[in-house]
């Protein structure tokens, strides 16, 4: 490699900043077609209503990917400092599956804060499993985390880790079968 190619290279690396996306590579078809209802997400940062703000940006991405029937199940928070969200979790599965969604949508929220120090970056961690309700059964998962730069918003860092997350999904249009 030449020196230019090197230093093209360093430059495009210090451009993304840091990020880590891993998924699961053997996953079959998801398909846009079918009713996909997303929960919050267990929130195991130290920022209240974590899950509930990836959750949020999570259901208009995959609006956005072109998933013609996402349902965002936020039931009712009796306290919204709480970090244990697992009632909340339980009740939006319950009530997804009893409007027959054919994938559920949940995982967590590891870290959605900004860093201590002088430019306080946003850091965000996000676990993402995609499961078939009528088995249980894990169709996709994959995690991802990313350090964004001093004034970048949480917001605007979890969105680019939910959407490299949904990036690699195995998308199809149509029906999987």
């Amino acid at each position: 490699m030449t020196l230019r190619s090197i230093g093209l290279c360093l430059c495009a690396l210090i451009l993304t900043g840091c990020s880590v996306i891993q998924s699961q590579d053997n996953a079959g078809p998801i398909s846009l077609d079918s009713r996909i209802a997303v929960i919050p997400l267990s929130n195991l940062s130290q920022t209240p209503q974590a899950g509930d703000q990836a959750a949020s940006i999570l259901s208009a991405l995959l609006r956005a990917k072109g998933a013609t029937d996402v349902r965002l199940y936020l039931p009712e928070d009796q306290d919204p400092l709480a970090y244990d969200n697992r009632l909340r979790q339980q009740e939006a599965q319950t009530r997804a599956m009893q409007n027959g969604v054919d994938l559920i949508v949940s995982g967590t929220v590891d870290e959605w804060q900004y860093k201590k120090g002088l430019d306080g970056e946003p850091a965000i961690g996000i676990t993402l499993e995609v499961r078939d309700p009528s088995d249980d059964r894990v169709v996709w998962s994959g995690t991802g985390a990313r350090t964004g730069w001093g004034r970048e918003g949480l917001s605007v860092a979890g969105h680019k880790v939910l959407q490299s997350l949904l990036d690699a999904m195995p998308f199809t249009a149509g029906s999987p079968d």
